[in-house]
Order: structure tokens, then C-alpha cells, then sequence
């Protein structure tokens, strides 16, 4: 028999008493034994059962973990994430839910059996149903079991404002129409406004982080007008404290740090791109703009350095520098953040949980995740770095005085290389009228003569090996008789092309040799070799010449190798992967042969400058990379630091020509060659075609004919005048160089011109990719505009699309939070299943279309949270209040918290006067116990010891504190501040001794106060009450009530007395920190007054938002 329990709510309205007896009938005919516990949940329900916000919760925490939306654990083929599932038919032939028919519904006889066989949750998950919860369901599905998508997964609509209900003059806004609707429905009101000096208090706190001045507190409290506090809000969104205060809400978001964060945790330099972020909310960016440009500002067409910049929000990512990480493994582990990241931040979503698998409670499958990681899995950049320093792809910032510099100096390079183009032209045509070109001084054997004599560097025929020993005695091997041409081990003497050869075996056969300069940018250089390879590992390279070197080098310098299919390929380097040049030729080394490759330079910083010859011949290179702009000097490394451990000598020095193999030994392929070589030749100039055929040619092996355009082009390239103007040319460049190498770079996005696949991973694992995904974003979301380009930009320009339903609601919830304390949604980094439900869901879906509206204008939304009553709030509760809603879900006062741990500090510094406020600039190092970095720090040599700073950087803003991710600032971390290892939505709000022991102990905190004493006897007055309610007012912004002013004065005049007695102890605190003492003030009364200051500063009003 279907039965409706619909009656019962008629009855319910009727007041009709005989609720329980008629259930229990209506059960009995039903067959259902529905237990009286249940039945009297049923009386207190919502008269409307809702999905989302009464049944889907429960399905989520009680039953998804069996029958969700993860295939590996679910069971008896039931879903109960998806509609059409959820209601179709059983393998038992029985259906989970019968809209309308609780008897037809199998789970309602499943969750009321007592059978532990049949009984859901089963026992042994550890989970039950409260018998609110059976009454929910059970309603419900007599309800009709109306089905909804998740709330947050449904675009918004603009809901009506509510009407007038118990309106009054505490409505301000359209905020506080939907805050009061709430409280009417639970007999609760509005708190009274709050007290003048608390409101302007709490506002500057919001708007600036900072606290109001003694002057702004009386011109406030004096303006009587209907706007004075319209004017205040608007003063203090337009002033940039309010730009510095967003960007610290968006550095966590971030992660911003200025560190690797693992394994050395190196040095970073990133703080270019913090500024851009307070300049960004200085200008009031709209917000969809804002984030477009972090998640793919290079994606525009011809776009800014400005847009280019803005994107090294993807690149704050923590890096490892670990010798022997996997490179591929680490570097997908950097586009998995920068997925979760926007996840996390724009989409309010855990997508994480679907990386090894599908989301156990979202519906977001595997394939989405790694369908949404695709879009960031296209730059060029490296899993393994190096200890410190910025790894590419990068982007020079020079200020706009040393960039007037570059673009003057490149002007000279350009109006040269034009003067000697048209020197060529001109002698072109003169030796278009010269006969007989070809005998006339073209003789190959002087050509090779001029080479030796007037630009060799060095030449090792590689005959011969002997034993030696160096100057520690230690046995080495000596080439050619030659002391600077040495080896750590014996390579075997073979038959050579010229004579003998060495063959490399072993990783321990190669060559130093030290007596060859290492080429800067505009060095012009070349070389020739023969070589016979008897490998080819499709997992190795070989490598023959170089200085190149390791990832705490930033591999700086110059090599050529044979690639894993044995093309010849060389680079000129600054740093991996971005700053260099890098060509491979089309002409294959055979194995087992030999082989005779000539290569060139000139010293352009361009590829075009790079030649190749192969047995005579001119290979085609193919430009792999074409971006050198810095030196390639090479960056040896030291042996160990004062301390013992080792570090990088960022200093220049003679790295040796390494021959057989790389100096990249971290990445596991140390480059050896494996094979013969022969005949090294290594000259001080670019070689021309003439001069690179006549050394083949000079083997009598395959010679070369050489036609007359060659002849003549060497006889352009060697005139006296093109050598002078390339010598010019040459010191030009340096200029530029010089000017270049000291300009720091960002780590920012630039997509890859041919695009990787994208896989997705069993388990996450790199090395089990299980099938080929596409780029897309979450199936259960909104499509893209087919429009809309599969990359970073049109990923950005989705996330603000209007059929979005998320960013926009994730967007209002984060800036509530960030005004009110906590958001409409408590779990403001998960909107999802599991995630808490809105307090105020009609208000978060205004807010979120009005943000829309008025084009993503943060300021403005800003602006109506902060001019609604429910902000200008009391703070203080009641006993209805704490019975009723004690953790003020619906906002009848204002919250009251700590504040977080850089306003603290800041407030502390301001009231003292010490608070320093430059705006940008990079990240300053205040107090920290000394040798704090030492402890877990043994490779980093730019973060090898905390050394603090001096003068004003002791004193900036919190925000602007060094972060170094594995040894964070001590006491902002005690005041629940961030490591910024990952993407922060939400602080803690914690309430811990060690708090106070900073507050009173820090030497931050305790100078402050020492501080705070002198300015208050300079500026409070000629008594010490007056002193100290002037201090009173510049740390809390009221002044105090009698009985606080009472015991202040009995603290002062005790530690007066103890002071007068203890001269020694005296010194001691006018000596914390490195701001000195005004000796012109009494020594005991500032003493005195530093202990009541420091009091001060330790009062709860001080560190808490009231």
C-alpha cells in the first residue's frame, strides 16, 4: 500500500495532537516498523525537505564511500551520487528510492532494520544514522524525493530581496535584508552599533591592517555628519595599505615565498611579482582581469611584460633541488599544484582527491583531473633544479633606467652589425672583379697555418697517457706530456684517425683539460674534433666537449654532445631550460665510425651564429632553443662553506674543457661518451667555411672541393676592416652584457610551441601513464565555449564565463571571510559535497551576481560588506545569543578573533612609531633567533644563515618578511601565520601560551615597547597617566577605563621602584633591538614604561578584532 505522509504536515499546522499515534498506525499497515525516536524527528522538521541542504549530507558522510561516485569501492552496483542511478532498479530487482513510496524504497528498510546483514551503514563501516537523519530521509522520499544537482554546481540566479520583516533603522543594506530575514526566523535580532572608536578600529584593521592614528580617531569621533564613516571606508579603500592588505590575503592564496621549499630550499626571487599584485588592487583591477592574467597574461596576443609578469602566480610553486630526483617526476608534481591551486582557489573544489582516483564524494572523475591538470602541462621547465637561484622559463625586470640603458646599447650593436654588413657588400663587389680568385692566397695548408698561429688555443692529439701525481700527491693521468691536460683514470690508447686515439669506457675516463679560457656570450670561439661513438642509448647523451655544468651551476656554460639518436647537438648556456642557445644538426654520427665535426660561434648570442660542419659538410641545425641574453660564464662550485657545508662560490674562476663527459651529473646521465676520440683543435675566433673545410681537408682523407664563393667569403670575413669593426662589435656586446647580468628575473609561464601529450596517470605514478586524455575542464561543470582556445587563456576566461556557477560564489565567500572572519561557506576551500553548506545561500548568490554586475569590482564589494549593519555590529554575545546560535552562524553580532599574525606585528610597530611603510620592493629579514636556518639547512648557500637586515627593513610592513618554507618566521607561525607550502583559503584561529610568551618575549615586540615608552613621554604628556593613556590610545584606539588605568599606574610606579634598585637590568632593556636609546629620557621612567607598554601591547584589544 503507498502511503503519503504529507498529512502529517497538515496536521503539524492544525496543532492536531495525535501526530504520533496516526504515524504509528499509518507504519503498522505499511509494514514498516518505524521507531518511535524517528517518528518524533519528523515533528521538528523543515515543513520542505530539501536535497541539498538536508539529504545529499548525509548520503555524502554515511554513504558514499560504498556507493559514491569512486568505482574501486563501490558496491552492489549502486550509486547514490547520480539521479539516474539512484532510482533505477537493483540487481535484487528492489529500487533504493520510489519517489513517494517510502514502503517501495529499499533504503528505508534498510536503515530501520535491525538485521546486521541488511542493516545500512553496514556495522562494520563504523558509521550510523541518528535517527534525525532516518526521519529526513524517510520524509523526503514521501516528499517526492525531488533531486538536485549539487548547490554549488548550479549557476546562480538573482534572488528577490527579502521583504520588510521587523525592518528598522539597523538595516543599512541589501546584506542585512538577507541577514535579518534569517534572524527573524530564529527570534533573534541585530546587535546595536558598535562604539565609534571600536567600529573605525575594526575597519582600519579590515581595510588596512594597520590602526586607526590618534588623528583620525578624533576626527572621527568629532564628525557628526550621516557619511563621516562612508568617508572614512572610502578613505582607506583608496590608500594603498588597503592594496597591501588584499595582496596578503592573496600571498597565501598563492603560496607565495621567497623559497624552494624543498629539499635545499633555496633562494627565489619572486617578490617582483608581489608588487605587481599590490599595484593590481592599488589600480582596483576588475578581479576576472586580475586572475586572467595570473593563470595566462602570456597567452595575449603580443602581450606586456606587465601580463607576462602577472603569470608567475603559477610559478610559486614549491621546487625541489634533490641530486638524483626523477625530472619527470617532479616536474608533473609542479603542474599538479598549479591544478589544485586554481582548483582550490577559483573552484572551491578538492580536486586532488581524483588524481590516483575518482573524487570519492565529487563528481570529478580521474580523467577530469588530468584533463584540467593539461592545461598547465605545456611550458618548458625542469623537475630538478638547482639549491638556489631562478630556473626558466624567466623574464628579465629591468627598471626603466637600466632598460633605457640595454635598448641604447643594443641600438649601437645594430647600427654596427649594419656598418659591417655593408662593408661585406662593398667588398663582395671588389672581389667580383679579382681574377683567378681561387689560387690566389687560397692555399689550404696556409689558411690552416694562419689558424694555428694566430688563434689556437690549444691542441691535444690524444697520443699518448701517463701516469703523474698533483700537487696532494694524489695519482692522476697525464695526455700528450701535457701537465694541464690530466684524467682521474687511464683510458686505453688506440689506433686514431691521425695517429692515436683514446677510447672513453668507463664514467671515470674523461678528460680535463685546464689551460683553455672559458668563452663569455661574446667570446667568438670554435673547435674541431673526430670521434667514433660505439653507443647509441635511446635513455643517454654523449658528450664530447664542454664546460657546462651542474644544477647548482645553473649548468652555466657550453657543450656538444650527441643527443639519444646520435645527432650532434651543441648549446651556449646561462641557465636551464630557458636562457640559452641550443641547435641539433640533421646529420647523424654513425656508429662505429669515425667522424670529423668542425663547430663556429661568433659571439652574437644568436643561433644564427652557431655553425656545424660533419666530415667536410654543413649541417642544418634545427633551433631548439634561441634566448641567450646573460653570461655563460661558468659558475664553479666550492668545496665548503665557514661552517662546513657545502655551497655555491659565486664567484668567477677557470672551469676546465671537460672531454668525454658532462658536468650535469645530478640528473642521473652523466653524459659519457663512450667510444673514441681524436685530435682536438680548440681556436679563439668563428671559423669560416674555407677555414672549417681546409682543417677536414687537411686529414687527406675525403677532401673537399671548394668553390670560388667560399674562397671570397673568407676573404670578406679576414679584411682588416670587418676584423676591426667585429673587435668593436665584440666590445659592444660586452657592454651589454654587463649591463644585462646583474638584472634580475621572475620564473614565469610560456607555452611550448608543440604541445605534450597528456596522459592520464594509474595512481599518479609518471610511469604509468594509462591512456592519452585531451585538454577539458571537469564534466560535471559547465563546457568550455567551443569558441574559447584549449589553453591557459581560454581555461581563464571559462573560470569567468556566466555559466560558471563557482567562481563567482568562491569569489564573495573569500572577501566575506576576509571582512567577517569566516565565510557564508565555513569551508571556503571546499564547496563540494563535503564541504559545509552556506548560512546564507540567497545572500552568497546576490553577492555573487552583484560582483558579476558591477564588472568584478572588489572595492565596490568591499565596500557594501563593510557599510552593512550586520558588519557595524556589536561583537559582544548574551546568553540568548550563545544558546541559540553560539558560534554566530547567522550573524546577530559582529565575530571577534585574533587577528592575523603580520597585523599584530604591525600594529605593534605602528603604535611605537617604528612601523616603516615603503611600499614593494624585496622581502626584508627582521629578528629571528640567531642560527635559526642553520638547523635544517645544508645546501643552500644564499640561505645557508639567517642574517637580519638593519635599519628601516627591520621595521616594514609583516607582509613584506622573508619566507623560507621549511623554517618560516618562529613567531608568526606561533601567531598561526603560513609556511605558504600550498594554497592557503583559511588560517587557522588558534589560542596558545607560546602566543603570549611572543607577544611579551620577541625582541619585535619587546624594542616596540621600549619604543612605544620613549614616544609616549615625547608626545603624551608631562605626567605618566597621561603618558600612558596616550599609549593606551595609540595600541588600542580607545582610552581606557579607570579601573585599567588604575592598574597601569600601580604596574608603572612598582617597576618604577624595581628599576631604581636594579640599574643593571635597566641597561638590559634599553638595549633590545637595534633602535637606540634616546639618552635624553629619564633611563628608570622609560624602563618603567617599556613593562607597561609591553602590557599594553599583550592586552586582548590589542590582538584581537572586537
Amino acid at each position: 500500500m503507498k502511503i503519503s505522509l504529507n498529512i502529517f504536515s497538515q496536521i503539524k499546522k492544525r496543532n492536531i495532537g495525535f501526530l504520533i499515534v496516526l504515524y504509528s498506525l499509518i507504519s503498522v499497515q505499511c509494514n514498516l516498523d518505524i521507531p518511535k525516536e524517528v517518528e518524533n524527528e519528523m515533528v521538528s522538521l523543515p515543513e520542505k525537505v530539501d536535497f541539498n541542504y538536508h539529504v545529499k549530507p548525509i548520503l555524502s558522510d554515511r554513504c558514499y564511500s560504498c556507493h559514491g561516485p569512486d568505482e574501486k569501492s563501490r558496491k552492489a552496483g549502486l550509486r547514490l551520487d547520480i539521479e539516474s542511478v539512484a532510482f533505477s532498479k537493483l540487481e535484487s530487482n528492489n529500487r533504493a528510492f520510489v519517489k513517494g513510496n517510502i514502503s517501495g524504497s529499499e533504503s528505508v528498510h534498510r536503515i530501520l532494520s535491525n538485521d546486521p546483514e541488511k542493516h545500512m551503514p553496514p556495522p562494520e563501516s563504523n558509521l550510523s544514522l541518528s535517527n534525525r537523519e532516518k526521519a529526513i530521509l524517510i520524509k523526503w522520499i514521501d516528499q517526492g524525493a525531488e533531486w538536485k544537482n549539487h548547490w554549488s554546481f548550479i549557476t546562480p540566479k538573482m534572488p528577490k530581496i527579502p521583504g520588510s520583516i521587523n525592518v528598522n533603522s539597523k538595516i543599512s543594506n541589501e546584506i542585512d535584508y538577507f541577514i535579518n530575514r534569517k534572524l527573524n526566523k530564529l527570534n533573534l535580532e541585530f546587535s546595536e552599533k558598535a562604539s565609534k572608536e571600536r567600529l573605525l578600529r575594526r575597519v582600519s584593521f579590515d581595510l588596512r591592517g594597520l590602526p586607526p592614528s590618534i588623528e583620525e580617531i578624533d576626527d572621527f569621533i568629532n564628525d557628526n555628519s550621516p557619511n563621516a564613516y562612508e568617508k572614512v571606508v572610502d578613505k582607506f579603500l583608496n590608500s594603498v595599505a588597503h592594496a597591501e592588505m588584499l595582496t596578503l590575503d592573496w600571498l597565501d592564496l598563492s603560496r607565495y615565498a621567497d623559497s624552494h621549499g624543498l629539499h635545499a630550499d633555496g633562494a627565489r626571487t619572486m617578490w617582483p611579482w608581489r608588487d605587481w599584485v599590490i599595484n593590481s588592487f592599488k589600480k582596483n583591477m576588475p578581479y576576472d582581469q586580475f586572475v586572467t592574467w595570473q593563470i595566462a597574461g602570456d597567452l595575449f596576443e603580443n602581450p606586456t611584460r606587465e601580463q607576462k609578469l602577472a603569470t608567475a602566480f603559477n610559478r610559486n610553486s614549491p621546487m625541489t633541488a634533490e641530486g638524483g630526483a626523477i625530472d619527470e617526476e617532479w616536474r608533473l608534481h609542479y603542474v599538479f599544484d598549479r591544478t589544485e591551486t586554481l582548483s582550490t582557489a577559483f573552484l572551491g573544489l578538492t580536486v586532488a582527491c581524483a588524481k590516483c582516483h575518482d573524487h570519492k564524494f565529487d563528481p570529478i572523475s580521474q580523467k577530469d583531473y588530468y584533463q584540467l591538470a593539461s592545461f598547465f602541462n605545456n611550458i618548458k621547465e625542469l623537475g630538478m633544479t638547482g639549491d638556489d637561484g631562478d630556473f626558466g622559463p624567466l623574464l628579465p625586470m629591468p627598471d626603466k633606467a637600466k632598460e633605457d640603458e640595454i635598448n641604447q646599447i643594443k641600438a649601437k650593436i645594430n647600427d654596427k652589425e649594419k656598418e659591417i654588413n655593408i662593408q661585406k657588400d662593398d667588398l663582395r663587389e671588389f672581389y667580383n672583379y679579382v681574377e683567378n680568385l681561387k689560387n690566389k692566397n687560397s692555399n689550404e695548408k696556409d689558411i690552416i697555418s694562419n689558424l694555428k698561429s694566430n688563434y689556437l688555443i690549444g691542441h691535444y692529439p690524444l697520443d699518448r697517457i701517463k701516469k703523474s701525481y698533483n700537487s696532494n700527491n694524489k695519482k692522476i693521468f697525464i695526455v700528450d706530456n701535457n701537465y694541464f691536460a690530466k684524467s682521474e683514470s687511464k683510458a686505453e690508447i688506440v689506433s686514431g684517425i691521425k695517429g692515436k686515439a683514446l677510447k672513453f669506457s668507463t664514467d671515470i675516463d674523461y678528460l680535463k683539460l685546464e689551460k683553455v679560457p672559458n668563452f663569455e656570450t661574446n667570446d667568438s670561439f670554435s673547435g674541431s674534433f673526430w670521434i667514433n661513438s660505439n653507443d647509441m642509448d635511446p635513455e643517454k647523451t654523449q658528450h664530447v666537449l664542454g664546460t657546462s655544468g651542474q644544477k647548482n651551476d645553473f649548468w652555466r656554460g657550453w657543450d656538444i654532445y650527441l643527443d639519444n639518436e646520435n645527432y650532434i647537438n651543441m648549446r651556449l648556456i646561462n641557465v636551464l631550460p630557458s636562457n640559452l642557445i641550443h641547435v641539433k644538426s640533421d646529420l647523424i654520427i654513425e656508429k662505429d665510425t669515425w667522424n670529423h665535426v668542425t663547430f663556429s660561434y661568433n659571439g652574437s648570442a644568436k643561433s644564427s651564429g652557431l655553425r656545424i660542419f660533419i666530415n667536410g659538410k654543413e649541417a642544418g641545425l634545427e633551433v631548439k632553443m634561441d634566448n641567450l641574453y646573460k653570461s655563460i660564464h661558468p659558475v664553479p662550485v666550492g668545496k665548503k662553506s665557514e661552517f662546513g657545508f657545502p655551497f655555491n662560490v659565486r664567484k668567477k674562476n677557470i672551469t676546465p674543457l671537460r672531454v668525454g663527459r658532462s658536468g650535469m651529473y645530478h640528473s642521473g646521465d652523466t653524459g659519457s661518451f663512450s667510444g673514441k676520440i681524436d685530435d682536438i683543435y680548440i681556436f679563439s675566433k668563428d671559423l669560416t667555411t674555407f677555414e672549417s673545410l681546409s682543417l677536414f681537408n687537411s686529414y687527406d682523407i675525403s677532401k673537399k672541393e671548394v668553390d670560388e664563393n667560399i674562397i671570397k667569403n673568407h676573404w670578406i670575413e679576414s679584411d682588416y676592416k670587418i676584423l676591426r669593426n667585429k673587435a668593436k662589435l665584440s666590445s659592444l656586446r660586452e657592454d651589454w652584457l654587463k649591463i644585462m647580468e646583474p638584472v634580475i628575473e621572475v620564473m614565469v609561464m610560456e607555452e611550448m610551441k608543440t604541445p605534450r601529450d597528456n596522459y592520464l596517470l594509474n595512481r599518479g605514478s609518471y610511469l604509468e601513464p594509462s591512456y592519452k586524455v585531451g585538454i577539458d575542464v571537469p564534466e560535471n561543470l559547465p563546457e568550455m565555449d567551443p569558441s574559447l582556445p584549449k589553453n591557459r587563456l581560454g581555461l581563464a576566461k571559462w573560470l569567468f564565463s556566466s555559466e560558471n556557477p563557482l567562481t563567482s560564489r568562491v569569489t564573495v565567500n573569500r572577501y566575506w571571510q576576509m571582512i567577517f572572519g569566516y565565510g557564508l561557506v565555513r569551508t571556503p576551500e571546499d564547496f563540494g559535497v563535503q564541504g559545509m553548506l552556506p548560512s546564507h545561500p540567497e545572500l552568497l548568490d546576490w553577492l555573487s551576481i552583484y560582483l558579476i554586475d558591477n564588472n568584478w569590482d572588489i572595492k565596490k564589494l568591499i565596500k557594501l560588506m563593510v557599510m552593512s549593519h550586520t558588519y557595524q555590529q556589536k561583537s559582544t554575545s548574551n546568553d540568548q545569543l550563545n544558546e541559540i546560535d553560539p558560534n554566530n552562524f547567522f550573524l546577530a553580532r559582529s565575530n571577534s578573533y585574533k587577528l592575523p599574525a603580520e597585523i599584530i606585528r604591525d600594529n605593534a610597530l605602528a603604535s611605537s612609531g617604528l612601523l616603516v611603510k615603503k611600499v614593494g620592493g624585496p622581502s626584508v629579514k627582521p629578528y629571528q633567533p640567531e642560527g635559526l636556518w642553520l638547523e635544517k639547512n645544508s645546501f643552500s648557500a644564499d640561505l645557508l644563515n639567517y642574517r637580519k637586515n638593519s635599519g628601516d627593513s627591520l621595521y616594514r610592513r609583516g607582509m613584506y618578511t622573508f619566507i623560507k618554507r621549511t623554517s618560516p618566521p618562529p613567531s608568526m607561525i606561533a601567531l598561526d601565520g603560513t609556511s605558504r607550502e600550498e594554497c592557503t583559503i583559511k588560517r587557522e584561529k588558534t589560542n596558545t601560551p607560546l602566543q603570549a610568551l611572543v607577544l611579551m618575549n620577541d625582541p619585535q615586540f619587546f624594542e616596540a615597547s621600549r619604543i612605544l615608552a620613549e614616544r609616549i613621554q615625547k608626545e603624551g604628556g608631562k605626567n605618566y597617566t597621561d603618558q600612558i593613556r596616550y599609549g593606551f590610545r595609540l595600541a588600542i584606539s580607545r582610552n581606557p577605563r579607570d579601573e585599567e588605568l588604575k592598574l597601569l599606574n600601580e604596574l608603572y610606579e612598582s617597576q618604577l621602584k624595581f628599576y631604581k634598585s636594579n640599574p643593571k637590568m635597566t641597561n638590559q632593556i634599553l638595549k633590545v633591538g637595534d633602535k637606540k636609546f634616546d639618552r635624553s629620557l629619564n633611563k628608570y621612567k622609560t624602563a618603567a614604561l617599556t613593562m607597561v607598554s609591553n602590557t599594553i601591547l599583550n592586552h586582548d584589544e590589542t590582538y584581537l578584532k572586537r
